[in-house]
């Protein structure tokens, strides 16, 4: 047996009683190590271990290539513990990336288990790889391990959650179009609005706009007419234009019109969408700090949804219109 990974007997001071029948299928937890012992002893050691009701189940990998053939097939592996040197010098990295990067799996925590830390320095391994721990196994004494675990999973999960939260929110913003009436259409886009703002992280405010220039029914052609606004513009949906912009909003918003493209600047976001039939729709988001990828695709998805449920209500009024006889 490898002595430089060899456990303290310690156990943490509140372990969970690990007698419980559970129902709930466990965590994923893949070892990465050409070293069975590794494999071994870390097993042997997190055997009882449970969290959040959930006991664990472990992959093994002996090398940086079965490592990746695992995680081309799963994707509900929670946890990495990864080797650096393996097959060669660096294949602990170089899996690190390749699930980072080629993979675009950013949800599995990874850490970082090594022997020879001159090969792979904490510092500079930390600044160029997304790793989540870094560990030398000569102090990982079962205490450790179990921490490891904890917080290792405990993020995974939050991520989860979050990620879930992301994809019922898309749903939810779906479902917008097929509201039929506009009054309920600006409480719930409202509504969203602020659930969306929230899910980012971000102290965030802002207001959907839609000019329609296709139907009689919107009442005002080329106008933008506020559809959502989170508190500080809430004042807005009760006018029928958008006359009283501040000044900085009104030029972004102008701006995203005369180039029809969204666009960012750190500080805000304007999200634009047209219709097929050439009605537009703005997003305004004044942002406390940047927005990733993920956040401006939620955002356009929420533009484009407010736009196409405007529309399809004012198609619906103009039809309505056209079938009711005059002068009644």
């Amino acid at each position: 047996m490898n002595t430089d990974f060899v456990f303290a007997d310690e156990l943490p001071d509140d372990a969970p009683d690990c007698h419980r029948t559970r129902s709930l299928s466990p965590w994923v937890v893949m070892i990465v190590d050409d070293d069975p012992a590794v494999h071994q002893v870390t097993q042997l050691v997190m055997d009882d271990f449970e969290f959040a009701g959930r006991k664990l189940q472990f992959l093994n990998a002996y090398t940086a290539s079965e490592a990746r053939d695992l995680l081309q097939s799963r994707q509900d592996v929670a946890l990495v513990l990864l080797d650096v040197v393996m097959e060669s010098e660096h294949a602990g990295l170089d899996l690190a990336r390749y699930i980072r990067e080629d993979l675009g799996n950013r949800h599995v925590r990874i850490v970082l288990r090594t022997g020879q830390p001159g090969q792979a320095p904490e510092e500079d391994v930390i600044k160029s790889y997304d790793i989540n721990d870094y560990k030398e196994k000569t102090e990982l004494t079962k205490r450790k391990l179990i921490t490891v675990f904890y917080s290792s999973l405990r993020s995974y999960r939050d991520i989860i959650t979050l990620d879930h939260a992301r994809q019922a929110l898309r749903r939810s913003i779906e479902a917008i179009t097929q509201i039929h009436d506009a009054g309920s259409l600006r409480h719930l886009a409202s509504a969203l609005l602020e659930q969306l703002a929230h899910l980012l992280g971000l102290e965030v405010q802002g207001l959907c706009a839609s000019r329609m220039t296709a139907y009689a029914a919107s009442q005002g052609e080329g106008s933008l007419r506020v559809l959502a606004a989170t508190a500080e513009f809430q004042g807005l949906l009760d006018e029928s234009e958008v006359a009283q912009l501040p000044p900085d909003v009104k030029a972004a918003m102008e701006h995203a019109l005369t180039t029809q493209q969204s666009q960012t600047d750190g500080a805000c976001f304007i999200g634009y969408y047209r219709t097929h039939t050439g009605n537009e729709s703005l997003l305004y988001m004044r942002l406390s700090e940047p927005v990733d990828a993920d956040g401006q695709e939620l955002l356009q998805i929420f533009c484009a949804n407010v736009a196409i449920a405007y529309e399809r209500l004012l198609l619906s009024q103009e039809r309505a219109q056209t079938l009711t006889p005059p002068g009644r």
